[in-house]
Order: structure tokens, then C-alpha cells, then sequence
């Protein structure tokens, strides 16, 4: 539904102010319940956790499209945030159960591999249906309502996958003093340094991701006039080019080693988020922009990997929980941030030791020297663990 989303609200009701409430009480939701909803699954089990976040996608995904009011649709998605999280947290968790460390890289790549796919394609579905129920007759407000019940019943098919073919391994779990032993020897507890660097990492990603996205649409018009199809058109094309990459890039930290592709993968896409700005044509823009996706898609299996090798098993998903809950906050101030600079600097420029750098580039700037001073700190300070293919499978 994102292509027509905010469509959806004012049609409800709702002001243009309001809209960015609605996406920021869904990612609150999810960031407040995630290291519980963690510490559940780590307690009764990852797929009954999955089997409980999918059935509430079914439920209030089908809520979402029977809302009577702008009012009913914030409480809906206020819920829906949190039992999304119990979704993918157990998801994320089991996954790394079930391969063996030497090929952490290359699965969670697979897996992101497959995620962006279905969410670029995702708009253009969403927006068919939306299209097709005008078409044949519904309201403009009804014909927004029908992609949440396509939505549900592909969660229910999610669900009905999940009972009937995803196994999740037996494990015995030793007494609580000898995990707790175990973790502070290998110096993975929570407050160990590398623990509190990969948060502090998590968090300057998820304030990345949220400092460009909702302004980009802006930059394209600000600076170059196109309209909103040529604007999607890139923005696509930029998720699709990084697609693969994950995959390949997953594979080569498993053997190379989770810092360096980090580190090639998020310097270079920062480096593309600050050149940005500086293009001079649609063309050199569309191809810094699936530069810069590239980037991010190299980096961040080997960053999933590298969370997973440095939690134990036994509170995997709790530490995830706390992984996303950082992700999460700065995912919900980037937009804040981001948008006010990018407003109070719009129409102004820099001199820079003679170059000139546009005042609407400010928050890719910023993003950019926040984004690499991070992976300064990681390199330094996160002890990544004996090499994986020396490591016994999950």
C-alpha cells in the first residue's frame, strides 16, 4: 500500500501534518516491544513467536482495510507494529539457528535478497490492485481498502508455509549461570564494548536510512523538475541494482570476515549519499543513487551476520530485539532531523574552500560523516570472533 498510503489517511480523515504519525506509531510499537517480544521467543520457541506475529497480520492487516476512521486506523497500526516485530525478530533468530556459523553471511544475504524484492515490488502491486478496484466500479476510499485484504491473505499463506514446513531445532539449554559465564568470556553480553558499538552502529544506519528517503523526493524536484513516475522510476531501479549483491556479499564475509565487507560496503555508499547532491544530470544521479544502494546492500548482511556471531544462542532474539529497538529510534528521528535541515538550509549554499556545496545537500552531508565515523568506531572497537569456518555448525 505505500504507493497511496497517505491517500488512504486523508481519505479517512486525517491531515497532510498527521500522516507521519502513522508510519512513526507503527516503528514505535515495534521498537518499544521488540526486546521483549525477543526474550519471548528465546523463552517459548521462534516459530510459535513467528505463528503469533503472522496470525496478527492476517487479523489487523484485514482491520487496517475495514477502519471506520483515521482514528481507528492509528490504533490498528500502533498494534500491528508490535506484532510484526515478534514476526520478524523470531525470523531473523531462527534463521541463524539453523545454519552453521560458516554460512551466516551468505544466508542472511539470500534472505535480504529475497525481502527487497518483494518490497519493490510491493508498490507496484499495491498500486495495480488499488487501480483495478477503481476500475471496476469501487470508491476512490474503497478501492483503497482492497490491497489490505490481498495483504492478509498473503500473510496467511506466510503463515500456513511457516506451520507446515519450517522446523525449528531442539536445543538444550544449559543452566542460566553457565550462559551467563559463557557470554561474558567471550565478551558478548550486552554491556561489553563491541555489544554497545554495534547498537550505537545500528542506530546511525536506522538515522541514515531515515535522513534520505523522505527527502529524496524533494532533491529530485528541487534540483532536476522530474515528476513523480521518473522519481520512482530511480528510486526502484536503485533497490534492484543492489539486489544480488547482498547474496554474493553475504558469501564473502563468511570468508573474508564480517569488518571488511562492513566497511567497503557502508564507506562507499556514504561516499555516494555526500556526491549526491553534486550531480549534474537525472543520469549521474540515477547511477550514484544505485551506487549508493549497492553500498548498503553489500554491507549489510555481513553487519547481520556480525550481530549473530557476537550474541549467544540462548538470548539471541533478546539481543536482536535490542538490535532493532536502536534501528528502530533512529529510523524515527532521521525523518525529523532530515527534514528540518533540509527546510532550513534548502534554498542556501556553502562555501568550501572554494567549492560551492548546495544547502539542500546538508542532510547527505551530515549523513555521510555520521555514517563513516560509525564504521571508524566498529573497525576499531568491535572485536569480531574467532573466524567462522574454524566455528562447529548451529
Amino acid at each position: 500500500p505505500m504507493s497511496y498510503f497517505p491517500n488512504y489517511i486523508m481519505g479517512l480523515g486525517a491531515s497532510v501534518a498527521s500522516i507521519g504519525l502513522f508510519t512513526s506509531s507503527f516503528m514505535i510499537s515495534s521498537a518499544i516491544m521488540s526486546p521483549r517480544l525477543g526474550t519471548l521467543s528465546d523463552r517459548e520457541g521462534r516459530k510459535k513467536m513467528m505463528i503469533v506475529g503472522l496470525i496478527g497480520d492476517v487479523v489487523f492487516g484485514a482491520l487496517t482495510g475495514l477502519v471506520p476512521s483515521w482514528q481507528w486506523l492509528m490504533l490498528v497500526r500502533i498494534v500491528n507494529g508490535a506484532v510484526s516485530s515478534a514476526a520478524m525478530l523470531s525470523a531473523e533468530a531462527l534463521l541463524i539457528d539453523i545454519v552453521s556459523p560458516s554460512r551466516r553471511g551468505e544466508a542472511s544475504g539470500f534472505v535480504m535478497s529475497m525481502g527487497m524484492m518483494g518490497r519493490n515490488i510491493g508498490p507496484v502491486f499495491g498500486g495495480a490492485i488499488q487501480w483495478y478496484s477503481t476500475s471496476v466500479g469501487l470508491s476512490l476510499l474503497n478501492s483503497y481498502r482492497v490491497p489490505y485484504f490481498v495483504d492478509s491473505v498473503l500473510a496467511l499463506v506466510a503463515l500456513v508455509l511457516v506451520v507446515l514446513l519450517v522446523e525449528e531445532p531442539r536445543v538444550e539449554k544449559p543452566p542460566q549461570e553457565t550462559v551467563r559465564t559463557a557470554a561474558r568470556e567471550a565478551g558478548r553480553t550486552p554491556m561489553s564494548l563491541s555489544f554497545k558499538v554495534l547498537l550505537a552502529y545500528s542506530f546511525i544506519n536506522g538515522l541514515g536510512m531515515g535522513f534520505i528517503m523522505p527527502i529524496s523526493v524533494l532533491f529530485y524536484n528541487d534540483k532536476f523538475g522530474i515528476d513523480p513516475i521518473q522519481i520512482g522510476t530511480i528510486i526502484s531501479i536503485s533497490g534492484f541494482v543492489g539486489l544480488f549483491a547482498s547474496w554474493a556479499a553475504g558469501r564473502l564475509s563468511d570468508r573474508a570476515g564480517r569488518k571488511p565487507i562492513i566497511a567497503i560496503g557502508n564507506i562507499a555508499s556514504r561516499l555516494c549519499g555526500f556526491s549526491l547532491p553534486l550531480t549534474g544530470s537525472v543520469t549521474q544521479a540515477a547511477v550514484v543513487m544505485s551506487a549508493r544502494s549497492l553500498g548498503f546492500n553489500v554491507s549489510m548482511p555481513a553487519l547481520r551476520a556480525l550481530r549473530a556471531d557476537i550474541t549467544p544462542q540462548e538470548a539471541r532474539g533478546r539481543y536482536f530485539g535490542l538490535f532493532m529497538t536502536a534501528w528502530t529510534a533512529g529510523d524515527i528521528a532521521g525523518p525529523i532531523l532530515g527534514s528540518f535541515l533540509y527546510d532550513l538550509y534548502r534554498f542556501r549554499s556553502f562555501d568550501a574552500g572554494g567549492l560551492v556545496l548546495p544547502g539542500y545537500g546538508l542532510p547527505f552531508y551530515v549523513n555521510a560523516v555520521l555514517g563513516i565515523a560509525a564504521t571508524i568506531f566498529l573497525l576499531l572497537y568491535v572485536q569480531e570472533p574467532v573466524s567462522h569456518k574454524k566455528l562447529t555448525p548451529a
